[in-house]
Formats: C-alpha cells, sequence, structure tokens
C-alpha cells in the first residue's frame, strides 16, 4: 500500500528556534477550531468556490479527458497549452514535473504529445520564436480561459487562428482547437460555439483551483501521463483531512503559516523544492498563495490588509543566491523545502585523482542534494530561522496529486483561520479595467478617463 507525503515541521518548534517558533499550546488551540472549520466545509461542499474538492472522484471527467486526448493523439504531434495564471501555471506545473525540461526534444512513448504553453504574454517573441519550429498541420490548440475575456490568451488564440486557417483552411482548422470556458457568457465561447470548436465546460471554481481539472489534465494526459493517478493521489491526501488536527498536516502547515503570521510578524513565506522539476510547481504555489491570502478587508467587511508574501526559491540554486538573505535577513520569513526520496537515476561521481575533490568520489547526485538540503535547513534552525520540509517518496502522478491536494486545502484553512476570503481576488479588477479602457473596450470610458488624467 502506497503511503501519503509527509510534513516534518520540528524545526518550525519554539524548541529548535527560541522566540521565532511556535509553541505547543499555541499548535494545541488551534487544534480545537478543525472542528468547526471542518463543519463550514460541509456545509459549503456545494458551493462552486470547493468544487475542486468534488474533482476526486469524478469518473466522468477522467473518461472524457482520455476520450478527447486520445483523439488528439492520434491525429496530432504537437498540443500548444494558451492561457494565464489558473488556467496556465498548473498545467505547465504537472507537465514538468512529469516530463522534466527535455521533454519536448523527443516523445516518451511513440504516440505521446510534445505540449507548448503560450498566452501567459503579449510579449511577440515567445509567439514567434514557438511558430519557427511547430509545424501548424500537426499541432492542436487547447485555449483555456474561465471569463472567456482575458487579453493574454484571447490575443494569442485569435493570431493563431488566422495563421492555422491560412495553412489548412477555413473548414480544416475547426479539428485543431479545443476550448475550456464557462458555459454562460463571455467572447471565447460565443466564438467556440460561432465556429463548432469543441468545447469542455470550465471547472465551477476559479482558475488556481484547477490543476486537477481538464485545465490541467488534458495537456498531462495529451503527454501520455496517467491523469487517474493523479487524482487517486489526490483522494489518498483529502483522507488526512478527515483526521484529527495532529494527522491533519495541510491542517498543520496551516496552523503554522498563521501563528507566524499573527503571533511573530513572519510574513513572508518562501517555497523552496530540492526538486530542480518542481519549479513551476513554485510558480503555481506562489499564485494560490498570493491571490488567497492577500485581502483588503475580512468575512465582516472590515478592513485588514492581510497579506503573506510567497517566494519562489529553488535548491541548490539559491543556496548560492537567496540563502544569504533567508539567513542573516530579517527574521520575516518561513522556509517550506520540498524534497524527494526516490530518484530515477543513480549517477555517481567519478573519481578524479586531486586532493582537493577526492572527497567526492562514490557520491551518488542525489544524494548529494539531499545531503545539501539537510545542511540548509539545519543550518538555518541554528541560526532561529523557522522552517519545515515535505517529503514526497518519489515524484509521479500519485503524489503530485497529493502535493497540489495539501497546498489546495492548507490554502482555504489557512483563509478560514485568517477570517477571510480565499477564493476571490478583487485587488487584480482595477488594473483589468484600466488596460480594457485603453485598448478602447466598450463601456470602459470612465477607466480610459481616469487613468489618462492621473499626471
Amino acid at each position: 500500500m502506497r503511503g501519503t507525503i509527509k510534513y516534518d515541521y520540528d524545526f518550525m518548534s519554539s524548541r529548535r528556534v527560541g522566540s521565532s517558533g511556535y509553541k505547543n499550546e499555541e499548535l494545541a488551540k488551534l487544534g480545537k477550531e478543525l472542528k468547526t472549520i471542518k463543519l463550514k466545509l460541509k456545509n459549503s461542499k456545494n458551493e462552486p468556490e470547493l468544487s475542486f474538492r468534488k474533482l476526486l472522484g469524478n469518473k466522468k471527467l477522467i473518461k472524457q479527458v482520455t476520450r478527447i486526448a486520445r483523439k488528439l493523439r492520434a491525429n496530432f504531434d504537437n498540443l500548444v497549452v494558451v492561457g494565464i495564471g489558473g488556467s496556465d501555471l498548473g498545467a505547465r506545473a504537472v507537465y514538468q514535473a512529469l516530463a522534466g525540461n527535455y521533454a519536448n526534444l523527443q516523445a516518451k512513448k511513440g504516440r505521446d504529445m510534445k505540449v507548448y504553453f503560450l498566452g501567459d504574454t503579449t510579449d511577440p517573441q515567445p509567439l514567434a520564436d514557438l511558430l519557427k519550429i511547430l509545424k501548424l498541420k500537426k499541432t492542436a490548440f487547447y485555449i483555456v480561459s474561465k471569463s472567456g475575456n482575458t487579453i493574454e490568451p484571447l490575443s494569442v488564440f485569435l493570431f493563431l487562428r488566422k495563421k492555422l486557417i491560412r495553412k489548412v483552411g477555413k473548414r480544416k482548422h475547426k479539428k485543431h482547437f479545443v476550448i475550456t470556458t464557462n458555459q454562460e457568457k463571455g467572447t471565447l465561447l460565443a466564438i467556440a460555439q460561432k465556429e463548432q470548436y469543441l468545447v469542455i465546460p470550465h471547472y465551477e471554481g476559479g482558475g488556481r483551483f484547477s490543476v486537477l481539472s481538464a485545465n490541467g489534465l488534458l495537456p498531462a494526459a495529451c503527454a501520455g501521463f496517467d491523469i487517474n493517478q493523479l487524482l487517486v493521489g489526490a483522494k489518498a491526501l483529502n483522507r488526512l483531512t478527515k483526521n484529527s488536527y495532529k494527522k491533519n498536516s495541510p491542517y498543520v502547515f496551516a496552523c503554522l503559516q498563521y501563528l507566524a503570521y499573527k503571533k511573530r510578524k513572519q510574513n513572508v513565506s518562501v517555497f523552496m523544492p530540492y526538486t530542480y522539476y518542481l519549479q513551476d510547481f513554485t510558480k503555481w504555489l506562489r499564485q494560490l498563495w498570493g491571490e488567497s491570502i492577500s485581502k483588503e478587508k475580512d468575512l465582516q467587511n472590515k478592513k485588514v490588509n492581510i497579506g503573506i508574501t510567497p517566494v519562489a526559491a529553488l535548491g541548490p540554486t539559491d543556496q548560492h543566491s537567496q540563502i544569504q538573505l533567508f539567513m542573516e535577513g530579517p527574521i520575516d520569513k518561513i522556509i517550506t523545502f520540498i524534497t524527494v526520496a526516490k530518484r530515477k537515476n543513480s549517477f555517481k561521481v567519478p573519481k578524479y585523482n586531486h586532493n582537493e575533490i577526492k572527497y567526492l568520489t562514490g557520491h551518488k547526485f542525489a544524494n548529494i542534494l539531499m545531503i545539501e538540503r539537510h545542511a540548509t535547513a539545519v543550518a538555518l534552525m541554528k541560526n532561529k530561522r523557522p522552517n519545515g520540509t515535505i517529503y514526497l517518496p518519489e515524484l509521479n502522478e500519485y503524489y503530485l496529486g497529493q502535493l497540489f491536494y495539501f497546498f489546495e486545502m492548507a490554502t482555504v484553512y489557512l483563509g478560514y483561520l485568517l477570517n477571510i476570503n480565499p477564493y476571490n481576488q478583487p485587488g487584480v479588477e482595477q488594473s483589468k479595467k484600466y488596460m480594457y479602457g485603453l485598448l478602447g473596450k466598450p463601456g470602459h470610458d470612465k477607466d480610459k478617463k481616469e487613468i489618462l488624467n492621473i499626471k
């Protein structure tokens, strides 16, 4: 029987880091609040915001995505995902974690598609560079936008659509597109219905919680990964949330973040995997944390300006850059390491006859990586800097699904503890209105006038 990922928070305790760490009685007090939070979650289970929890047993979704991916794999060599924010970062994170940085050099198996990502910027250069290497006739495009009105993916989509029509013709271009958007309104929905593109309904909730929906699963299935195991892993982690607080590791994680922020003014949370292919995971996590745990007002509409700043780091790379800041800068940070026990290869440092490097002879690369993380964690602890570590037995679909769900639930728990709404993001709306005004979108004359009058 497979296990679950583990969270070691020993170096977060006051026993280890003094006044910078949590006290047992503080954690125990918060533990008593879990019963109330569970009741809130139960009463809200049918709300769209919590629908990410329903994805875990959604066999219909798995069948639908698998069927579409099989058809795409039979007809195309490449898949280009066009989205931004939650419609992009989760899919990127899954793909990089399982395929690595060099997956597009060759497909893993015969019909596995190479997956590329666009739409997260209107910088024309990435688009131009990708078009140089893509054969459009052998490429499918997955366009994702919940609102269907987001500027960046819409702009890229319209450009690609025109390119493709010129290449394959108006009639044939339709089979190259799959659309995911809401089923009620929006520009993308209107275009998809008019052009008769294949549409997969967008998951009910917000984009940053959508990684285990079609948004993240379709690209993974096209690449040949076992999407069922992503959900099975998440479901296994979900079982922990039914336990008492000490065995509910996402809740413990949320409690320690809460105590660090509210009791010790530690308002920066650093996520630092010692696994090269989890870099995009920390970018997904940065959005999840940044949008969910940063709010002007609490649930009673009182102005509170709460926020925990997420920082994406990478070990051991950032041992040679950011660790100096973490070690000797302000004690306003808590660090979370993520590490993997089992690696896929056993490369060793070969022998070289030089006294200064003889000590490296025979050491496995994976072992060196584990030692680097441990040494960094201990050094931080000795310098009274709180840090914890999440351990994955190995990096595969099953444990990756657990890792996503761990942080989704920890985010929800922390939102409740902070008495804020972790699902909305009102702070991003005003800049969108100004953009619409400057671009000439109807109904935004007031926004255009306002921004142009700012000196």
